[in-house]
């Protein structure tokens, strides 16, 4: 090959892999986009985890407004848009600028849920902004599930004495659409799971969300045990860095709500400055407020709670108010000796001589083991108490761990 050709043959190499990378980039960095910048967000008890990114729904609503625009292509009677408030507002104001032509915009509230489930009656909650008398109507929607709010619609704009209605809606759940009503323009269908996010509200919050997210139905408590010198420490951060959990240890809960002086911490502290122990449903309400506030996260690791059957009961019980349960019991275990020589390792590092005494060792592992042994069996009995071996390298008991908490 002369040194010509090959000149040209390596600029057309080159060219072929600029026009490759051309054309697989802006794929890259949307998806690269999405899974850096959507992640889990946290409403109320609730946790919602990434379902439509904002690109997606922009251009089904492009398609939807293509078709409605050629429907409605040279019209002069003036349309009107009917935005049933609140879920479908992003929706309609998104549609109206994509509309190529002269419509009105009426407002009607109307309401069928409660939190997270449909009551399946619709309330009336603000009638018809203007008169729609002798007007078609193109109802926009922000979601149809089962179809109950069509219904009801197309009843009270019969009565009002729109001359034709049309239905739009932003998103469908086909499993649960159940009438005959003809639904004119979908700009994309859903499974039947609950979501939040433009529009669309858990307990009137989340509207303001961009993209869509779905209920989080995969949140994961897990409760960490061990005895002194197990190296819990240690491998609670890998835990909670590789599941993404938050970690909730209630004495660093205890000294974290003191110190914002909230309502619990406040109670907490007089308390402790009279020399009373924190009573658990003190404790019981630090952890509920965490599990309500704390955002972004798959799931909670919680540390040092709970430490006796009443407490454990409660925990159910919280959990069990949105439908949730503790996922598993991690209980990293390992011999009485080995715990004797860890802890008189520790003390000598840190000039501890009280703690390194057989005696004190002694009792803070019998401490441990009597008031752990009646929760070990109540975790046993519900099936979710795990116990790992925790003799080895700390990269060995690591991955026993991960092992158990991926099949959870």
């Amino acid at each position: 090959m002369t040194k010509k050709r090959k000149k040209r043959k390596e600029k057309r190499n080159v060219c072929e892999v600029f026009l490759f990378f051309k054309g697989i980039l802006p794929n890259f960095v949307f998806y690269y986009k999405q899974r850096t910048t959507m992640s889990n967000v946290r409403l109320f008890d609730k946790s919602f985890k990434p379902f439509i990114p904002n690109e997606r729904l922009e251009e089904a609503i492009d398609k939807v407004a293509e078709k409605i625009n050629h429907d409605f292509n040279g019209c002069t009677d003036c349309p009107v848009l009917l935005c049933v408030l609140n879920g479908s507002l992003m929706f309609t104001s998104e549609l109206m600028k994509r509309l190529t032509f002269n419509c009105e915009l009426v407002c009607i509230k109307l309401s069928s849920y409660n939190g997270t489930h449909t009551t399946g009656n619709v309330r009336e909650v603000m009638g018809l902004t203007r008169s729609i008398e002798g007007k078609r109507i193109i109802v926009v929607e922000d979601i149809v599930d089962s179809g109950n709010t069509i219904v009801a619609l197309k009843d009270i704009l019969k009565e009002k004495g729109a001359t034709e209605t049309r239905i739009c809606t932003m998103l469908l759940k086909p499993a649960s659409y159940t009438k005959d009503v003809k639904l004119d323009y979908v700009a994309m269908e859903i499974p039947d799971d609950f979501i939040v996010g433009f529009g669309l509200d858990y307990n009137e919050i989340g509207r303001n969300l961009k993209d869509i997210y779905v209920l989080d139905t995969d949140m994961k408590y897990f409760i960490l045990f061990g005895p002194p010198g197990a190296g819990k420490g240690t491998q609670a951060s890998a835990m909670v860095e590789k599941y993404n959990l938050c970690h909730i240890s209630t004495g660093e809960l205890l000294r974290g709500e003191i110190a914002k002086g909230t309502e619990l911490g406040l109670k907490a502290k007089a308390l402790i400055d009279a020399g009373e122990l924190v009573p658990d449903e003190v404790v019981e309400g630090m952890i509920e407020n965490k599990f309500k506030t704390v955002t972004g996260v798959s799931g909670f690791l919680l540390d040092g709670f709970p430490r006796t059957i009443a407490q454990a009961e409660a925990l159910d019980k919280m959990l069990a108010k949105n439908g949730e349960a503790v996922t598993s019991v991690v209980s990293i275990m390992i011999p009485d000796t080995m715990i004797m020589e860890r802890i008189k390792h520790r003390a000598a590092i840190e000039g501890r001589a009280d703690d390194a005494r057989d005696e004190t060792i002694n009792n803070r592992i019998k401490t441990y083991h009597e008031k752990t042994e009646p929760l070990v069996e109540y975790y046993k009995k519900a099936g979710k108490y795990e116990e790992i071996d925790g003799t080895g390298t700390i990269e060995e008991v690591r991955g026993r761990i991960f092992t158990m908490m991926d099949k959870a």
